[in-house]
């Protein structure tokens, strides 16, 4: 079980999985999102319908994260929920395992993972706890991705480096990040930032507030999107990264959520904080597109913590079906009962089959927003689903806290909303689809 997956990609799994997606990369330009099913070797690449078919090297993350989430997830989620406990010793196994800087170059300290390994870890870990499932997920895909896109090598060094499950600061704690797009009054409108940040010498001063940031007192830097030039609407917004040690750096509250309660959500704080010209990321102005680039990949991070919420919802459900027993036999052996469990594993699944495709097409060099989008819809929804059927079917249990289904439910909630709520989601992949046809006239 402590085999470290970091020990495993040097001793090859990270250099096949990436030299497949450099291949892919290699064999000519990008192609249009129709055109998902590429080539390997010469052939046409086998689509993955299940985790039998998986690769060796994917089926090791799979095995791997599924026992670790059984053995050590699982039996502890319920108390930290409760206590709205932070799990630390959970997210220091995770960066044993290498899963704080999945897809980071080993050059790094990274796992170089591709992005497909990525969805399968995040199933199997929120399967276990969602709330360590956001934790890695906020770290790798909001705060590690675009500083690892868009970054310069100094920035790589100092905010990258550390971060990917080797440093720990001052206090102990390991090292992780947060990312700060969404503020008090723009909701799901990422291009109203009121955030300023104005050019000072040799650096920037930055004011405003970040609300509902993952990660935020447990993190030790954040990416910060701020308007530089408000002329330019969205197009002068930029992007940056920010030491929370800095002077004039505060947090709110930890927010008292309805669910993914281990996690810490609170508003970061900026109030004349000075950084350096350097901690800008990429170019002035590139900001919105950073952070919409960024939510893509993110939403494929989501898309599998919702799937572990549902095969969790799922697992309580069946696991209590077979054991409850009503009108002389396992209340399993109903048709009502058989028809919810149907449905659940259903949406699942093709929930999931959405979230591979994307997350293969992320890792072909393929345009995937669309594709992002869809993944992560369906599978919130399933993940809302399967956690309303489990109490159905758990009946009063389902209602107390004795049993997890009541957790799931709370839990699945936030994957409606987070990295663009739901109503976002149809007007990505309507918007993107009419696209498509008026370029097709």
């Amino acid at each position: 079980m402590r085999v470290a997956l970091s020990h495993l990609a040097r001793r090859g799994l990270s250099r096949s999985l990436s030299a497949r997606s450099t291949a892919a990369a290699a064999a000519g330009t990008i192609l249009p999102a129709s055109s998902s099913s590429s080539a390997v070797g010469g052939g046409r690449k086998r689509g993955y319908a299940s985790h039998a078919q998986l690769p060796e090297e994917h089926k090791m993350v799979y095995e791997m994260c599924r026992k670790f989430a059984d053995e050590e997830l699982a039996p502890n989620a319920g108390e930290w929920d409760k206590e709205h406990a932070f799990p630390k010793g959970a997210v220091d196994t995770l960066a044993e395992l290498g899963m704080m800087g999945i897809n980071v170059s080993t050059d790094r300290g990274g796992s170089e993972l591709d992005a497909l390994s990525y969805a399968i870890a995040m199933e199997e870990i929120s399967r276990g706890c969602a709330s360590v499932g956001v934790i890695m997920s906020a770290h790798n895909s909001l705060y590690l991705y675009p500083l690892d896109a868009f970054g310069s090598d100094a920035l790589k060094d100092e905010y990258v480096n550390p971060y990917t499950g080797h440093e720990r600061g001052e206090d102990g704690r390991l090292k992780i990040g947060c990312f700060g797009l969404s503020e008090p009054g723009n909701g799901s409108d990422a291009g109203a930032a009121s955030t300023t940040a104005t050019e000072d010498g040799d650096g920037w001063i930055i004011n405003g507030t970040k609300a509902w940031i993952t990660n935020a007192h447990e993190a030790s830097a954040a990416i910060v999107f701020a308007t530089t030039d408000k002329s330019l609407k969205h197009k002068g917004i930029s992007a940056f990264v920010v030491p929370m040690d800095a002077p004039g750096f505060s947090l709110g509250a930890k927010e008292d959520k309805l669910g993914i309660r281990a996690s810490s959500t609170s508003n970061l704080i900026m109030d004349n904080v000075r950084i350096p010209k350097s901690n800008l990321i990429g170019e002035p102005g590139q900001g919105f597109k950073i952070s919409m680039q960024t939510l893509d990949g993110g939403r494929i991070g989501v898309a599998g913590q919702a799937l572990g919420i549902a095969s969790a919802s799922i697992d309580c459900a069946v696991r209590y079906a077979l054991e409850r027993n009503a009108f002389g036999k396992p209340i399993a052996e109903l048709q009502t009962v058989q028809n919810k469990i149907s449905a659940m594993t259903l949406a699942r699944d093709a929930a999931r089959l959405l979230t591979w495709r994307a997350a293969r097409m992320k890792d072909d060099g393929l345009r995937y927003t669309r594709e992002a989008a869809m993944a992560k819809l369906a599978a919130s929804e399933a993940a809302t689903m399967c956690a309303h059927q489990a109490i159905q079917i758990l009946g009063g249990m389902g209602y107390v806290s004795d049993m997890p289904a009541e957790r799931h439910y709370r839990d699945a909630r936030i994957t409606e909303i987070y990295e663009g709520t739901s109503e976002i989601q149809h007007l990505v992949i309507a918007g993107d689809v009419l696209k498509e046809y008026r370029q097709s006239y």
